[in-house]
């Protein structure tokens, strides 16, 4: 499994680095603001941009790159079953989202501004505690179904960055109607991304599954 596992970071280096890119500009310009104050309010705004970003990058072409490529050919003809093949690209993927989730919230809590004691406020909400972990690895799984379902990039990539924003949005929104404490609401949402992880990683293995 260790070799699978490492061909499978082979071939996701350039979506890591991308995302690494990416992190490493935001650290710039929120650097920039902590130094300059007037500056503040932009990487404020873009906190929640991850998400977006790992779907785009790294979910939705993960399995989409497969087919349009014809590649997946060659790993399911190696006496390798394809839920071992998915099992060990998802790993990869998922620890590289992880990673990246950690990295963010480490500069977000650097760089946010004083959200005068109220925990619920956003975006110090959705920087602390399992709930960015958790809309991570959703976003990541929700890419890869599109990517497994439609098996076209240019579908799937526009598609669930649309779908990632509704449900961040949906998820603001629902939390405006309870008045549950910090912790609660955490891990309630946290539990709901997980749970629609595992539904659309279910998703993804029968599309592969399926195909011929």
């Amino acid at each position: 499994m260790s070799g699978l596992l490492w061909v499978a970071w082979r071939g996701q280096r350039a979506q890591a680095a991308a995302i690494a890119a990416l992190l490493l500009l935001y650290g710039v310009a929120a650097t920039v603001e902590r130094l300059e104050p007037d500056l503040t309010g932009l990487t404020f705004q873009l906190a929640g941009f991850l998400a977006g970003a790992i779907c785009l990058i790294w979910g939705a072409p993960l399995i989409a790159r497969e087919f349009e490529a014809g590649t997946y050919k060659l790993a399911w003809t190696q006496s390798l079953s394809r839920g071992r093949w998915l099992a060990a690209v998802l790993a990869v993927a998922a620890a590289g989202a992880l990673t990246a989730t950690a990295a963010l919230a480490a500069v977000l809590t650097w760089s946010l501004p004083d959200t005068g004691g109220n925990p619920m406020a956003w975006p110090y909400y959705e920087s602390h505690g399992p709930v960015p972990y958790g809309r991570s690895l959703f976003a990541l799984a929700l890419g890869v179904a599109l990517g497994a379902v439609t098996r076209h990039t240019r579908i799937a990539m526009p598609l669930s960055v649309l779908l990632v924003g509704a449900g961040q949005l949906a998820g603001r929104a629902l939390r405006g109607r309870f008045d549950l404490p910090f912790w609660t609401m955490q891990w309630t949402e946290t539990a709901a991304y997980l749970a629609l992880t595992l539904a659309l990683t279910g998703i993804a293995y029968l599309a592969i599954r399926h195909r011929a």
